[in-house]
């Protein structure tokens, strides 16, 4: 009964351990993130970076794969008289035999092993960082996305009451007799609209909301943007852009990384041409009479047919591959950084003028539309169409906005500037 006891006890306390560490591994995360939290987030407590980072950890494991010598070999045989006359083998009913055998790699191959094991540790390095840039990109895009939708909600729900305002003013014009009933129907029914697509949109919030938690790992978090939706303010001139490609763009760095790698992988296919010997020593002896002697010995494979060629192909294979994947990369980079940029200038400037000549003139209009309705000088249709238009360029402004945004974004992750732009917020 009281081994019982125990072991129930102890039971209970691995659960309660088990728990506890399941609820430690759950962050405690904010209800309402700048973009800087979000970001710091993502490179301390996201899982999808941890598991991007894993692949290090892997290639680290081969490094102490191939930096571990190869095991000896123990042989042992016994050899017992099963008739024909004695001593024709050994003087005794039996003997038995113990033998080492100690590989040596005379050739180098444990050098070069591990060398080619680092630098494909390297190329994992640079990958992570690939894939970590592609995840920041990614959350940022998420993050405007979110705080749009969330400008959007307050636009509408503006619009809202601006059209109970005018409804109250159509009432009152109603009542004293100057507006029929089919206006405050007419904007009845477009309060009822405006309120239904407001719906429509708060959809669209909480869906980016979770899109941006499985993004990260958390798919239980919905978190709210905090921020100013506005441009990030990049240069956008191409050469600058290329000079910092050259330095930072982690998919040339990989691609860099890869000829290196390449270099070592034939190198270590020569190295693994040349046979391993192995270094015999041993013993064998005999009962009744007692009788013991030594070997030592050598023994090593003859190259006849397999001298190392498809290991020698294969390497020559990844290197002239690597070569080839290091050029479109460049090309590539290039040209994909041409095409931000060039997007970036033709948003930018759409966006400016946008502003200048449809958005500034905006607060003056609405006062103009109404006084001209109070006066009697324009009609219902022509107030809510004022009213209308007034929200949707709001609307599009924040299109506008994002659109510009997400081409930073994309002319950032060329030039390999995403983590540096972070960084600068800290």
């Amino acid at each position: 009964m009281a081994k019982t006891s125990v072991l129930l006890l102890l039971l209970l306390w691995g659960s309660a351990s088990v728990f506890a560490g399941e609820a430690g591994e759950s962050p405690e995360l904010p209800d309402t993130v700048s973009i800087r939290q979000l970001l710091q987030i993502v490179h301390d407590q996201s899982p999808r970076h941890a598991l991007i980072r894993s692949q290090i950890d892997v290639a680290q494991a081969d490094v102490v794969t191939a930096d571990v010598l190869p095991n000896p070999r123990l042989s042992y045989g016994r050899f017992d008289q099963a008739g024909g006359r004695w001593n024709t083998q050994f003087d005794g009913p039996s003997q038995q035999n113990v033998t080492v055998e100690v590989p040596l790699l005379l050739a180098g191959q444990r050098g070069a092993r591990k060398e080619a094991a680092e630098c494909r540790v390297g190329v994992a390095e640079a990958d992570a960082g690939s894939q970590y840039h592609q995840l920041i990109r990614d959350t940022w895009r998420l993050f405007v996305q979110l705080l749009a939708e969330q400008q959007r909600v307050a636009v509408l729900e503006e619009a809202g009451r601006e059209l109970e305002r005018l409804r109250a003013i159509i009432a009152g014009k109603e009542s004293a007799g100057t507006a029929s009933r089919y206006d405050v129907l007419r904007i009845t029914q477009e309060s009822h609209n405006l309120k239904a697509r407001l719906e429509g949109v708060k959809s669209g919030t909480a869906s980016t909301a979770g899109e941006l938690g499985v993004l990260l790992g958390f798919p239980n978090w919905r978190p709210q943007a905090n921020g100013v939706l506005a441009p990030i303010g990049i240069v956008a001139d191409t050469g600058t852009l290329w000079a910092q490609a050259e330095l930072h763009n982690q998919a040339l760095e990989s691609a860099r990384r890869e000829t290196i790698a390449a270099d070592s992988g034939l190198e270590r296919a020569r190295r693994e041409r040349w046979p391993v010997p192995s270094l015999l020593l041993g013993t064998a002896f005999t009962d009744r009479p007692y009788g013991n002697t030594t070997f030592v010995g050598i023994s090593v494979d003859l190259p006849i047919f397999d001298r190392g060629q498809g290991g020698m192909a294969k390497a020559s294979a990844e290197k002239q591959a690597a070569l080839l994947k290091r050029e479109l990369a460049l090309a590539a980079t290039r040209r994909e950084l041409g095409r931000a940029a060039e997007v970036l200038a033709g948003r930018r400037a759409t966006l400016a003028e946008f502003e200048r000549d449809v958005l500034e003139p905006l607060p003056g209009l609405r006062q103009m539309a109404e006084d001209a309705y109070r006066l009697g000088k324009t009609g219902l249709l022509e107030l809510l169409d004022s009213s209308r238009s007034r929200t949707e360029i709001k609307l599009g402004h924040f299109d506008l906005l994002v659109a510009e945004i997400e081409s930073e974004l994309d002319t950032l992750r060329a030039s390999g500037q995403l983590t540096v732009a972070f960084e600068k917020m800290k």
